[in-house]
């Protein structure tokens, strides 16, 4: 089990993740979100090509309904819990988001998690 301190009275729950072993990146805990996203600095960086990717989908942001590219990525860890093969999207969240992608329940949905809020802490296993 890995346990993950995120604070008491939080807006958002937020994550260092670590990429493709490759990179890392600090995430906002989103049970809302279908997919993972991550900005499209970091795919580049991943050398993802975005212009081919697996499919393209619609999605709902703050500024309205726009198509993204659909992309997976080998890995994504927090701590030493490890999902492959994880669906993400391309998009690059507002600049005022403290955080630079969302870890959606392509992730989530490969463990079990345990949020504490009052506490202010996450296990996942």
């Amino acid at each position: 089990m890995a346990r993950y301190d995120f604070g008491k009275n939080k807006g958002i729950i937020p994550i260092i993740a670590f990429l493709d072993e490759k990179r890392l990146i600090k995430m906002a805990l989103d049970t809302g979100a279908t997919f993972c996203l991550i900005p499209l600095e970091f795919a580049q960086y991943l050398k993802i090509d975005i212009e081919k990717p697996e499919k393209r989908i619609k999605m709902m942001t703050a500024e309205g309904r726009c198509e993204v590219p659909l992309v997976t990525l080998r890995s994504i860890s927090i701590s030493d819990k490890t999902a492959t093969n994880v669906k993400t999207v391309v998009h690059d969240l507002p600049e005022n988001s403290h955080v630079d992608g969302l870890l959606g329940l392509s992730f989530l949905n490969n463990f079990k998690l345990t949020i504490d809020f009052r506490n202010g802490y996450l296990e996942i296993e």
